[in-house]
């Protein structure tokens, strides 16, 4: 759940380095703001133990084993990745011999240099590793690039980190993509072609990587932002065409400048499957275990209880319900944006930005025709080093 992106800032040629909000932010840091990062999580949990004990089984009950997660971030999901595996590995170990000696783990988290390890690291002493003999290190660095040894992995996870570009994408033509942030389904096809290239330099320098880093029949676990169809949809594109529309309403107001918007691509993609496949297959090193979209929705965090005069138990006769939707949604989006949007509009747009924008969310939970339809795409993809 990586904690920071790379944003090539458009007011200047040098590349700025973007975190996530920090637990410096309180109330709109990302570690306040990671529950539905958290949910996405833990509809691959039950896959990701049962594949972290097979690989143990496999490795003949290796003495030893190394996982790895790139994009930990920080806060309660930091170590929820790494925690899984190896809560699963000893399990396994337990169903052996009585007398079977327990492996030892290494634990490497990774993220961008920035990232807060140390509040990682306090997080310690509550969790499960503690006491299980595992060796816990901090690996900074872009995953984008090499990060641990030749052939020193066994286990990989990354967890709603991939769907981050390395950069924002490069556009032909100047001010292509003028009043959107990201891909439209109205797009002109270069804005799509240019996010799609942007995302297959990534995604296979990614790969390239990790298969330099990984023992044959080791394991990446991937899940992140995807999209079911080869052009994108209205819905796969709603969270940054609303908040385009919050700038542009910002920019008719006199609240920031209108090429300041048009000037800005966000960093992000969400692949389609055809996406991955290529990529996948121009790399050549892993083999795909499992390619899996399912979609999830933060109405799984919303609590049980309704108002004393609501007698309707549907959602799409809940009242409330896209308001609480739209709180939600906008403050997860803050907590990941809200650093790379001070970059480039200034501190004085913020708080306006993201009062418009949950205005619009409100509207479109609301709307006959995508009513409380907040869910997202994910893929879990599973790949497994080549011999």
């Amino acid at each position: 759940m990586e904690d920071e992106v790379v944003l090539m800032a458009r007011s200047s040629s040098a590349a700025a380095v973007v975190r996530m909000n920090s637990s410096g932010e309180g109330k709109m840091s990302y570690a306040n703001n990671s529950d539905f990062q958290r949910v996405i999580a833990s509809v691959t949990r039950k896959a990701r133990r049962d594949m972290a004990a097979a690989l143990y089984r496999a490795r003949g009950r290796a003495a030893s084993l190394v996982i790895a997660d790139l994009g930990c971030g920080t806060g309660p999901n930091a170590l929820l990745m790494a925690s899984d595996a190896v809560e699963a590995v000893l399990a396994e170990n337990n169903k052996g011999a009585k007398d079977a000696r327990a492996p030892q783990l290494h634990v490497f988290l990774n993220d961008l240099p920035t990232n807060d390890f140390n509040a990682v690291f306090r997080l310690l002493p509550s969790s499960l590793l503690v006491g299980t003999g595992c060796l816990v290190s901090a690996w900074p660095s872009s995953f984008h690039g090499r990060v641990f040894p030749e052939a020193s992995l066994d286990y990989v996870v990354s967890s709603s980190s991939l769907h981050f570009l390395s950069k924002a994408p490069s556009m032909a033509t100047e001010h292509l993509n003028r009043g959107r942030v990201y891909v439209s389904e109205a797009s002109p096809a270069a804005v799509l072609d240019a996010y799609r290239g942007q995302f297959h330099a990534d995604f296979l320098a990614f790969l390239c990587c990790r298969a330099a880093e990984t023992r044959p029949r080791g394991l990446l676990l991937l899940t992140f932002v995807a999209r079911r169809a080869a052009r994108p949809t209205a819905h796969d594109c709603y969270l940054w065409d609303l908040l385009a529309d919050a700038l542009m309403d910002m920019a008719t107001a006199g609240l920031v400048d209108e090429e300041q918007v048009h000037s800005f691509n966000a960093p992000y993609y969400g692949p389609c499957p055809d996406d991955l496949a290529r990529v996948i297959a121009k790399e050549g090193s892993f083999a795909v275990r499992t390619m899996k979209l399912f979609d999830t929705t933060r109405r799984r965090l919303r609590p049980a209880s309704r108002p004393a005069n609501n007698k309707h138990d549907d959602d799409g006769d809940d009242d409330e319900l896209p308001r609480w939707l739209a709180v939600q949604t906008a403050g997860t989006v803050r907590a990941v944006v809200e650093p790379m949007m001070r970059t480039h509009f200034g501190w004085a747009a913020i708080d306006g930005l993201f009062c418009r924008y949950r205005l619009l969310l409100e509207a479109y939970y609301r709307s006959k025709t995508t009513r409380n339809k907040d869910d997202i795409t994910n893929v879990f993809l599973v790949l497994e080093k080549k011999h």
